[in-house]
């Protein structure tokens, strides 16, 4: 009988406790509920900084493509000044006329009223600014030069 009593006993201790384990929250729980509160807490902070990020990287390279437009543009520049007349040292008898103005725009096809003589066969006046320039159609060799008419 005695034995009877102490199992009652152990059985009726052990139903006790784990009822009461049951009952409370455990500290794991508790600092688990705390990390994901502090985690949304930060998401809209992370937000905000990849907002700030990409706002830095939409900047930079507004500013890069600034400086190659920038770039392009001095270029564009420095190759019309390079071809604004033909009295710089590029344009000479025997040299080559450059391909980009052997371009129908620069061609003159009424050469009469520019005053200017019959191109020999083979050959074109190609206005170059206010220069005049006889070159052959093929090569683009200069064969003569009128600067300032």
């Amino acid at each position: 009988m005695r034995t009877r009593n102490i199992v009652s006993g152990i059985v009726a201790a052990s139903l006790a406790f784990s009822s009461l384990t049951f009952a409370q929250p455990g500290r794991q729980d508790d600092r688990r509920d705390g990390r994901d509160a502090r985690h949304e807490q930060r998401k809209p902070q992370h937000d905000r900084r990849d907002m700030r990020h990409d706002q830095r990287d939409a900047r930079h390279e507004r500013e890069r493509d600034a400086r190659e437009d920038r770039r392009d543009a001095r270029e564009d520049r420095r190759e019309a000044r390079y071809y604004y007349n033909a009295r710089g040292p590029e344009f000479h008898r025997g040299g080559r006329l450059p391909p980009g103005l052997r371009d129908r725009h620069y061609v003159v096809s009424d050469w009469r009223g520019h005053h200017l003589t019959a191109p020999p066969r083979g050959y074109q006046w190609v206005q170059v600014g206010p220069d005049y320039v006889l070159a052959a159609v093929a090569t683009g060799i200069i064969l003569n030069l009128i600067v300032s008419r």
